[in-house]
């Protein structure tokens, strides 16, 4: 019966081709975009599964209030918690830091390489699934100086030579002996440095002040990761209790003008998709992108499910008679509608096969925008879910279609075709135009206001200078030797150290900060700048002065803030400022030389907090040159040689400023990703309506024909046809202009600036898609009025 079924599907699409083409066209394309979607879905869920014990292992995380009331959920944890709760409670079975501070360049020959890696214990192989190559995982950790390097990073400092015992030096954190070599994850993990060396390190380099102290610190929770393994039969709840019975003993609770640290829970598996904790690592996706990736996918599908719904209709006055002789012949109601759901069931494994196709492509032509949401490489068992998705997808955008027609009464259909009804009367057909339309506009409506918001964002004065500057490495040369070698290129016109990018994400330091020794701390963030800092990037002076020529290298003494930071220092004036005392880290004491007017110095999606410039050569890292715009590549290339004349054997990389915020912040790829959206949303709901709009003129052609005959035009035909289709575009106006109006809303409030919505964003928006509409109902309605009526009588 099953073969009899699908022998029959296929002989319908060869009977209707346009009607094949059109459903899998449009499942395909759909289909396509849910395919990824799946494949990116099944990677999000597949992080940390192999290590040994997941199901009782847990990361604890601290809840930071500042004394503003801010509250700072972070991914980090003092570094002496794990030896608190290991001594203090019985509910553990193992315990591991992960100390994120093992970064810096690990010099090889006339070489530096880049190496990032943390320190830890040799319960990390306790806690963790990872694999040696080599090295035994008991003790290669258990000595000071013993570091694990992965493939890739003892590839990359000693090439083809064995890694093993040798000796790899840090420029600042000393000697180490490599111990181990790590194997490949088993899994897709969050844990990704590319080496692991002995916390057991961590004392001497404290006492060497090359590190800061923190191994006894419990006011400092943004280095540490802290993990733990309960004990088989322990339960959840006595964890969350030993984590709020140290905040309470370590932290004051929190109130009006103090700040308060407390330690949740999280578990290993809730980590991948990301709470979007702050400090949090790894490269997992955000829960809101993943239900945002989801979202998307669903909705084109439904679409191109009601798509499929409403031409399976619009051909049901063919279908109508063959349902009923069936009927008369015989058939049950369950034999007619299993055929349809074959139909359907056969209609989307073809499309499957496109779908597959259009995905390769889309996967390798990233650059038209959608490529942010692949996932992972194709094997057995996604090919199952793939096949799988599909048979779900025939049956749901057959089921209405099957359900309709196989209720059909043979005597009524063999006289009329009777339409579905639904919502009161509302046709079938109708119901889902407004709802694909709804969805439509409500796509375009949010198109628009991301559209408006990333223009707005890349054409936002951020509040200091981003053209014709050039960022180059110092590449730990003396910041004031390279400084003055490049203020002899021509066409250099000024240049100042910076500890990094103004506006760039992830650049800006944060420290904590108190009024006085014994006072209530605040969170800031900073940048290190020196003398030439203020005038480069033209930020504005309120009161004060910038740092002073003759400041001291080693000792920071001055600070400048802006007005946000004065203000939380409750102080009326910018000048109020000037001469106060700001303790930095509870060790460090300067005094506020200077107060600037607010700048945007993280992105625009954050607000502007209180922060300060410091003078700290040690946090110098780049170069910034203001260029003389004449000739940019005479002046690059002058400044690359006497880069290169300070950094033999090195590879030199400098970037222009403004072209690396904008590469950095540009919305340009989920913009022209969202935008293949809404065109696909948009035009499977205007075939859809094209659909019904053809199989209402075939069915009114008679009555068509005889208005002709006394005497009706054309134009009158055509309104008279086409009338009934504008009240629904109207109506799914009316539904979606709130709805989108909501969801750009809440887009929207990601960021601190922001446009407006606005009257011609909503106005504009419904003015288009009822122009695509108007398109597909006029071109079926007028060639319905235009035909000649003695052709139509004669043949009905």
């Amino acid at each position: 019966m099953l073969l009899r079924y699908i022998q029959i599907a296929f002989r319908n699409m060869r009977r209707q081709k346009l009607f094949a083409f059109i459903n899998i066209a449009g499942l395909a394309l759909s289909m396509a975009v849910c395919l990824m979607v799946l494949k990116s879905t099944k990677k999000n869920f597949s992080y940390d599964k192999f290590h040994p014990a997941a199901s009782r292992t847990w990361r604890i995380t601290s809840q930071a209030t500042t004394q503003e009331g801010k509250h700072y959920h972070m991914a980090s944890t003092p570094l002496p918690l794990a030896t608190v709760l290991h001594q203090d409670y019985a509910i553990t079975e193992a315990e591991v830091r992960v100390y994120s501070v093992l970064n810096g360049n690990v010099i090889n020959g006339k070489k530096k390489l880049p190496v990032y890696g943390a320190f830890t214990e040799p319960s990390f192989f306790k806690v963790f699934g990872f694999k040696l190559e080599s090295g035994d995982p008991a003790t290669a950790l258990s000595t000071p100086n013993s570091i694990i390097l992965g493939e890739e990073a003892a590839r990359k400092i000693f090439g083809t030579q064995q890694a093993m015992g040798k000796t790899i030096h840090f420029e600042t954190l000393g000697d180490y002996i490599v111990t181990g070599i790590l194997a490949p994850a088993p899994g897709l993990t969050h844990i990704n440095y590319e080496a692991y060396a002995s916390l057991s390190s961590v004392s001497a380099l404290e006492q060497q002040k090359v590190l800061p102290e923190r191994l006894q610190n419990w006011n400092n929770v943004q280095d540490a990761y802290t993990y733990v393994v309960l004990k088989p039969g322990v339960n959840k709840a006595s964890l969350s209790t030993a984590l709020e019975f140290l905040s309470e003993k370590y932290y004051q609770p929190a109130s009006k003008g103090i700040g308060s640290i407390t330690f949740e829970k999280q578990s290993l598996s809730s980590i991948t998709p990301s709470q979007e904790l702050y400090n949090d690592m790894g490269g997992g996706h955000p829960w809101g992108k993943v239900l945002g990736e989801i979202t998307v996918g669903l909705a084109l599908l439904l679409c191109a499910c009601f798509n499929y719904t409403n031409l399976s209709i619009v051909r049901s006055l063919q279908r109508a008679r063959e349902v009923g002789v069936r009927k008369v012949n015989g058939a049950k109601r369950s034999q007619v509608f299993m055929q349809f759901i074959v139909e359907s069931v056969v209609m989307c494994l073809l499309s499957l096969i496109l779908a597959m196709g259009l995905l390769v492509l889309m996967e390798s032509y990233t650059h038209v925008g959608i490529g942010f949401l692949s996932g992972e490489r194709f094997d057995v068992a996604l090919m199952g879910w793939f096949l799988v998705f599909s048979l779900l997808t025939g049956v749901l955008a057959g089921l209405i279609p099957a359900w309709a027609l196989s209720s059909f009464q043979p005597a009524r259909v063999l006289k009329n075709i009777v339409d579905i009804k639904l919502f009161g009367g509302l046709g079938l057909r109708k119901t889902l135009i407004v709802i694909q339309f709804s969805l439509s506009m409500t796509a375009i409506i949010f198109f628009v206001t991301v559209y408006r918001q990333f223009s707005f964002k890349e054409a936002f004065d951020m509040g200091f200078a981003r053209n014709n500057i050039l960022n180059v490495p110092l590449a730990d040369v003396d910041f004031q030797l390279m400084k003055d070698r490049l203020m002899q290129v021509k066409g250099v016109e000024a240049a100042t150290a910076s500890s990094g990018t103004l506006g760039m994400p992830g650049q800006s330091g944060f420290l904590q900060a108190r009024t006085a020794l014994d006072g209530n701390r605040m969170e800031l963030g900073y940048y290190a700048g020196d003398a030439d800092f203020l005038k480069l990037m033209q930020l504005r002076l309120l009161a004060g002065s910038g740092f002073p020529a003759a400041a001291s290298q080693s000792n920071e003494q001055y600070i400048i803030v802006n007005e946000r930071l004065v203000a939380a220092m409750n102080l009326k004036t910018p000048a109020d400022a000037i001469g106060k005392t700001l303790w930095l880290t509870d060790s460090t004491a300067v005094s506020i030389i200077g107060v600037v007017k607010d700048f945007n110095y993280q992105p625009i999606e954050m607000p502007v907090l209180p922060m300060a410039i410091r003078f700290v050569p040690q946090r110098f890292r780049q170069l910034q040159v203001l260029v003389n715009t004449q000739d940019k590549d005479q002046v690059m290339a002058g400044i690359k040689q006497a880069w290169m004349e300070m950094h033999p054997g090195e590879i030199f990389s400098a970037g222009w400023m403004n072209d690396e915020l904008i590469e950095r912040t540009s919305g340009k790829e989920p913009v022209s990703g969202l935008a293949v959206l809404v065109f696909m949303i948009t035009v499977i709901a205007a075939l859809g309506l094209l659909g019904v709009v053809s199989y209402t003129t075939f069915t009114r052609r008679k009555e068509i024909g005889i208005r002709k005959v006394m005497g009706a035009g054309v134009p009158g035909l055509v309104m008279l046809l086409s009338q009934s289709y504008l009240r629904l575009i109207v109506l799914a106006g009316i539904i979606a202009l709130p709805l989108g109006y909501l969801g750009s809303t809440l887009f929207l409030r990601l960021f601190a600036n922001r446009i407006n919505i606005g009257f011609f964003t909503l106005a504009g928006s419904f003015a288009a898609l009822l122009g695509i509409a108007l398109l597909a109902i006029i071109s079926q309605t007028w060639r319905a009025a235009d035909a000649n009526p003695a052709n139509v009588l004669r043949n009905d």
